[in-house]
């Protein structure tokens, strides 16, 4: 219970109590003690409560940034954010109608055999008179 005081020494004590307090009043001065020894245990158990409770809470509040840290870090929160910012600015820009840069290039002409000058001429005529 004690450390460094054992049988002995307590012996000593009660004895010493007896001579200096007297037979007659060491009953009264030992309830005392005792009481006083009883409200030192119930101060230390409060403290040892109190000090158990602050870290309990302590824990609790690491525990709830553990757990709004976890909340923010969602992948899909952070994927609707990225969409919306994408929407926000482009609705925020001016759209012009710019062609698509394949259709504002010049077709490059089909490389088609080259008739004989008088087929075509023989043709047209051919054409006028059907």
């Amino acid at each position: 219970m004690n450390p460094g005081i054992g049988v002995p020494e307590l012996l000593v004590l009660l004895v010493l109590a007896l001579v200096v307090v007297g037979p007659k009043d060491l009953p009264l001065m030992v309830r005392r003690v005792g009481q006083f020894v009883g409200r030192m245990r119930g101060l230390a158990r409060d403290f040892q409560r109190s000090f158990d409770e602050l870290g309990r809470e302590a824990e609790l509040a690491e525990l709830r940034k553990e757990v709004d840290a976890l909340k923010r870090a969602n992948p899909i929160d952070e994927v609707k954010r990225e969409f919306e910012t994408a929407e926000q600015d482009a609705l925020r820009e001016p759209v012009e109608d710019l062609p698509h840069p394949r259709l504002t290039a010049k077709p490059k002409p089909a490389l088609e055999p080259a008739e004989p000058a008088s087929e075509a001429a023989d043709g047209a005529t051919e054409q006028k008179s059907g």
